[in-house]
């Protein structure tokens, strides 16, 4: 009851069984146009219902044994769970409005999957699913393991639940098997609708392998995991089976994207939202294009180059992910701000108790691989650190200089530090707890060294930067 991956493991099951009897639910609606499959609604609905009352009695069960030993009330349950429980009270509120909500005319389509309940169940739904992630993270796990994967899977599903009325896996409005086709409209109707779950289904996925990405390190395999399980509910609501293949290629082509990426330090973002956009649109098009499509190849190419160039922009503009929580210990935490402060954009100091120098050392290592994150640091507008090239690359120069002498230092704890740092952020050996055993430290000297790391780089910019304001460089 004490080992957070233990009860991961627990909320994951009973998650699926969730996520599963609401995907059972909507088959039950749409899988026969204009009726409901009366037994899979009945069944749907009490596995939901029964998922959530054991879901809720067990974080219940956690939070009074939390109590019990002493613990505060936010801290009772383990970490990523107090958001779940307060989430799974919503949905139970929820459940019962939507139970004695008017009667509508329509009891079909949107009008019954966009009703307010229903609306504030999805959102309670996604916060609950995410609980073994969102634990994983706030751990500082540095690589993302089975539980987390699944977990991160069934969030992904919960999204695709809520849009389930624009999904390409679920309504083929491409195809040209007219028993495919979710209805008879004129053409460009099905164009609009088809193009539309195309973009905002591409765009999901590649929003879901940025957030993984970059919380964690990700092994091979894993964003194939997470799709797979994805694409396996999607196509129970129609049973569209025959389309699973495109899940697995968008997965397969990401995780290759990353262990090709793995060379270089940092992670991949608008590149990997690019190859998920991309690979997912295209193999879509290959597989329609095999068992007959209503599109020319001119609308296909548009969607594909579209899909990845906005995925490419997400990625650009939007690093997504819990970089805090990437294994940062207590004293690595900056104080949070006085309520009445102004807030202000992190500078440099050459104060060396300040709290922001490791802060922005560390943020900078971060982005090592990702110029246009690390074009932005602060680091980078520091004397003695450009040198006439860009500003991203310059700085990468120079961390990676000064990382190299630290690991080569006399002082044996400097070294350390040094090494550390070399294997972590610039040669990517692996997570914290590689590190940890390559080097032979234990967690607590492990981030010690991480943070005396810091600091000694960030007292050798001062240097570098001093030097440099000193001795001006003539032309």
């Amino acid at each position: 009851m004490d080992d957070p991956r233990a009860v991961g493991a627990v909320v994951v099951v009973v998650m699926a069984c969730f996520v599963f009897s609401a995907y059972l639910d909507a088959y039950a609606y749409v899988k026969i146009p204009s009726k409901i499959i009366s037994d899979a609604e009945l069944e749907g609905q009490v596995g939901l219902t029964a998922s959530w009352f054991v879901f809720t009695g067990f974080l219940f069960f956690l939070f009074g044994r939390g109590l019990s030993q002493g613990r505060p009330w936010n801290r009772a349950l383990p970490d990523g769970y107090t958001g779940s429980l307060a989430a799974a009270l919503v949905f139970g509120a929820a459940l019962i409005a939507d139970i004695n909500w008017p009667h509508i005319n329509n009891p079909l389509g949107l009008d019954v999957l966009f009703t307010p309940p229903n609306i504030v169940k999805i959102a309670a739904a996604a916060v609950m699913v995410s609980g073994p992630l969102r634990s994983a993270a706030q751990r500082g796990e540095g690589t993302a393991g089975v539980i987390t994967l699944v977990s991160a899977g069934l969030l992904l599903s919960v999204f695709t639940f809520a849009t389930q009325f624009i999904h390409p896996l679920i309504d083929p409005w491409s195809s040209s098997d007219a028993a495919q086709v979710p209805a008879q409209v004129p053409i460009w109707v099905a164009q609009n609708l088809g193009v539309s779950a195309l973009l905002v289904q591409a765009t999901i996925l590649a929003g879901t392998g940025l957030l993984l990405n970059s919380t964690f390190n990700l092994r091979f395999g894993s964003l194939t995991l997470v799709f797979l399980i994805n694409g396996i509910l999607v196509s129970l609501t129609k049973f569209h089976f025959y389309l699973l293949p495109v899940a697995l290629v968008t997965g397969l082509a990401g995780d290759a994207w990353l262990a090709w990426s793995a060379r270089r330090a940092g992670h991949p973002s608008a590149s990997l939202c690019a190859v998920i956009a991309g690979a997912f649109t295209l193999s879509y098009m290959i597989e329609l294009a095999i068992l007959g499509t209503a599109w020319n190849w001119s609308l296909w190419g548009g969607v594909v180059l579209a899909a990845t160039v906005i995925s490419w922009m997400m990625g650009r503009l939007l690093r997504a992910g819990l970089r805090s929580s990437m294994g940062a210990p207590a004293e690595m935490t900056v104080a949070p701000a006085e309520v009445n402060a102004v807030p202000v954009e992190p500078r440099w100091t050459r104060d060396p108790q300040s709290t922001i120098r490791p802060q922005l050392v560390r943020a900078a290592l971060d982005d090592l691989g990702t110029p246009e994150a690390l074009g932005r640091s602060p680091l980078g507008q520091l004397a003695g650190v450009s040198r006439g090239g860009s500003a991203a690359a310059d700085l990468r120069s120079v961390l990676v200089d000064v990382i190299g002498e630290l690991a080569t230092a006399p002082g044996p704890r400097d070294a350390e530090a040094g090494k550390l740092l070399l294997d972590y952020y610039v040669k990517k050996v692996g997570s914290h707890e590689v590190i940890m055993e390559r080097l032979h430290l234990s967690r607590p000297t492990f981030y010690r060294r991480l943070q005396r790391g810091f600091s000694l780089v960030a007292e050798r910019l001062d240097e570098m930067s001093e030097f440099a304001q000193r001795v001006p460089v003539n032309d």
